[in-house]
């Protein structure tokens, strides 16, 4: 009778082992979900970084503009407002930046980096893209295209100040920042005045 029982528990024990897999075998709409995302996340980005990794390749291997010929790039003015002395217009290097308008919360700063070499800038951007990170408490990033170019707007509503950044020739990181928000700050980029730029590919 023991042995009976023990046999009938035995194969009570086997049979409620194959239903655990048979329900294992059906796949819930989250675990498909996750499945197809983690698949989604393994082919699209490596088909995007062999392309990447030459794009960055090439521009470690360009030697970055001299001080003179970013400063030559520097917007004239930006909504009217021209360049705050010479002093204003900070050249460092691989960096160019220029501050327009009265001194202060209504200022705009402009600044163009140069990204070959060992400046990482242009990668980050991309980077920052794609993962689409969020600011602190209070600020938003906002990640958008605007006419081809994929744009980064960091907003500060607190202290009204925004700026927008993108990369132009996959090779230089623009930014400007000022008062206004991030689509009116986009109209003011000057892109005729980029295309001086345009020489140094």
């Amino acid at each position: 009778m023991k042995k009976n029982f023990l046999f009938l528990l035995f194969i009570g024990l086997i049979l409620s082992c194959q239903d655990t897999k048979n329900s294992d075998k059906k796949e819930s709409p989250i675990s498909s979900a996750i499945e197809n995302e983690q698949e989604e996340i393994l082919t699209n980005p490596l088909q995007d970084r062999e392309s990447e990794k030459a794009a960055y390749k090439a521009l470690k291997k360009k030697t970055p503009l001299t001080n003179e010929q970013l400063f030559a790039v520097l917007p004239k003015d930006i909504n009217g407002n021209k360049p705050i002395g010479d002093y204003a217009l900070q050249v460092s290097s691989q960096l160019t930046s220029g501050i327009y308008g009265p001194m202060g919360k209504k200022s705009y700063n402009f600044f163009i980096q140069d990204g070959v070499g060992s400046s990482a800038v242009v990668r980050n951007f991309f980077d920052s893209y794609k993962i689409k990170a969020q600011g602190p408490p209070e600020t938003e990033y906002v990640y958008s295209e605007r006419d081809g170019y994929k744009t980064i707007a960091f907003l500060q509503p607190n202290i009204k100040r925004n700026s927008i950044g993108f990369v132009y020739n996959n090779r230089f990181k623009i930014s400007l920042e000022g008062p206004d928000d991030a689509d009116v700050l986009w109209s003011y980029i000057d892109f005729e005045n980029l295309k001086k730029l345009d020489q140094y590919k």
